[in-house]
């Protein structure tokens, strides 16, 4: 009775857990254009995808597109396969599922590492921090990364944990599709996380029974079923681009992205909030009060962190998209801290009361701040709806500081469970307020779709557009057209003399910079002040 119990109670969990993960990052998906730098682009290459038929060789504006593998265009596809077009929700969905997906995983593994409460609290630690809130609603790789590098670290625990060396080998077949969704990464961070426990912990045995060869040679045969149809298919000049350049020449001596070692020390804190004012306490009571299995999954999610920043502050490029897969194992560390600390209270109860009182503080200031801070702004927020904007991001902002202050008076009280609730509710209605009422406002600025219809309605059958000075891709989804790709002012200048009457989007900071400058009419404007685009033709 008593098993039957657990089932049903485990089995309520996952049900209410999947379905306040739902709730929190499906609605609203398609309230807002495709954005830059990656939506816009991820969603063309899965229609061209669609249009061409070629699944395994990517396209974009008509070429062979080398940055990427497919498996978030074929995801994109699949749904816009559903729904009858590749659209803004469709762009989105893989996000958004990967993103309930990795939340019920992290419940999985909390559960198995530290108990059924710890796991509601890394639960929703990681559902509510400002940057997964946001990569589960945006049409990136990083959330279905992130989704299948804890899979597989599910069944790594799996095997660990029950003794049930059978479960290793899945590790390697989802880190093959990690890695068929955005390259070695999907495998590198977490087996060397992995490595680095056993090591620690002199676990040679189970060392051993992981059997990292053979898993090495299932992770290829999942990566080898894709790269060599597409191969095939894109020839040596492909492979060379998406095998070398994309992954060897983009980790070791990159173009793009530079940042300092100490980059993400800097920008984490600011992405994992508000519980990064709760990590320093997860990382002190972890260390100092563990014990047991406890103590053993600690210093797992101890080396998944560790592992993973130094594995990206190694190559001199860096985003802060690149240690999302390392989120799990934070949220972690702060749940079961939080448990720990309600189990003993009041014993290190600074621990939990004087962060937040910090971050109630801080909220406190911020929405003190926003106004005054948009007053001096004027032309800024003007594009978005001017000083009533202000007052919409106020109101969106109010359950953050309503729930921090709500966190503190209950952690005063010993009653860190409701805190965390409290938080977590916060954080996630400043979100839904943001995807209902503020982030379609920034279409203003940036969005393609006013510029791409003018367009439409300017020019004639044949004639041609081209994009001064890189491709964007948010033309070719809301113009349905590919563009001529103007990447120098050479090209640029030789395509404003091509006979007959030809279209140019440029950038107006860029375009100003020409010496001469081009001779050319504007026919329209978009409503960004700095960097947003001209639409010319000839006088």
């Amino acid at each position: 009775m008593s098993a039957s119990l657990a089932d049903r109670t485990h089995r309520r969990d996952l049900l209410l857990l999947a379905g306040l993960a739902v709730l929190l990052f499906f609605p609203a998906l398609g309230g807002r254009d495709l954005w830059n730098p990656d939506e816009a682009r991820y969603a063309q290459v899965a229609r061209e995808m669609q249009q061409t038929g070629s699944y395994a060789l990517p396209r974009l504006n008509g070429q062979m597109y080398t940055q990427k593998p497919p498996l978030l265009f074929w995801s994109i596809l699949a749904f816009g396969t559903l729904r009858g077009a590749i659209d803004e929700t469709a762009a989105r969905l893989p996000s958004a599922f990967a993103a309930v997906a990795a939340v019920l995983l992290v419940f999985r593994i909390g559960e198995r590492l530290f108990g059924r409460r710890a796991a509601w609290l890394a639960a929703a630690v990681f559902a509510s921090c400002f940057k997964i809130l946001w990569q589960g609603r945006f049409g990136q790789i990083d959330m279905l990364l992130t989704a299948l590098v804890t899979l597989g670290v599910w069944f790594w625990v799996r095997g660990l944990t029950e003794h049930r060396p059978g479960f290793y080998p899945l590790f390697f077949v989802c880190a093959g599709f990690a890695t068929l969704a955005k390259g070695p990464v999907g495998l590198l961070p977490p087996l060397l996380s992995i490595l680095a426990f056993l090591a620690w912990t002199r676990n040679f045995a189970e060392m051993k029974r992981l059997r990292p060869f053979l898993g090495l040679l299932l992770w290829a045969a999942v990566v080898l079923a894709w790269l060599i149809p597409a191969g095939l298919a894109g020839g040596r000049e492909y492979l060379d681009q998406i095998v070398y350049k994309q992954n060897v020449t983009r980790y070791a001596d990159p173009w793009h992205h530079y940042a300092p070692w100490y980059y993400y020390l800097t920008v984490v804190p600011g992405d994992f909030f508000p519980w990064s004012f709760l990590l320093p306490a997860g990382l002190v009571i972890g260390w100092k009060r563990f014990s047991g299995k406890a103590r053993e999954g600690f210093l797992f999610c101890l080396c998944w962190i560790v592992v993973t920043v130094l594995f990206f502050s190694i190559s001199p490029a860096k985003r802060t998209v690149y240690v999302l897969t390392m989120y799990p194992a934070m949220a972690l560390v702060v749940g079961a801290a939080l448990d720990r600390l309600a189990a003993e209270w009041p014993r290190d109860r600074r621990w939990a009361e004087i962060p937040l009182a910090l971050l109630a503080g801080l909220s406190l200031l911020i929405l003190i701040a926003l106004p005054i801070v948009g007053g001096q702004r004027p032309e800024e927020v003007a594009p978005l709806g001017g000083e009533p904007f202000v007052w919409m991001t106020l109101a969106a902002l109010l359950p953050l500081f309503l729930g921090a202050a709500w966190a503190w008076w209950e952690a005063r009280a010993g009653r860190l469970v409701r805190a965390a609730a409290g938080l977590a509710a916060g954080t996630s209605l400043v979100m839904l307020a943001a995807a209902f009422f503020l982030f379609p406002r920034f279409d203003a600025v940036k969005s393609a779709r006013p510029m791409s219809q003018v367009l439409l309605r300017q020019m004639k059958s044949g004639e041609p557009y081209g994009i001064y000075p890189r491709l964007d891709s948010t033309f070719l989804i809301y113009t349905g057209r590919f563009a001529v790709e103007l990447d120098s002012e050479e090209k640029l200048r030789a395509f404003a003399r091509s006979p007959g009457r030809v279209w140019i989007l440029a950038q107006r900071d860029d375009l100003a910079k020409l010496d001469p400058p081009l001779h050319l009419r504007e026919v329209a404007r978009d409503p960004d002040p700095k960097g947003g685009y001209l639409l010319l033709t000839q006088e």
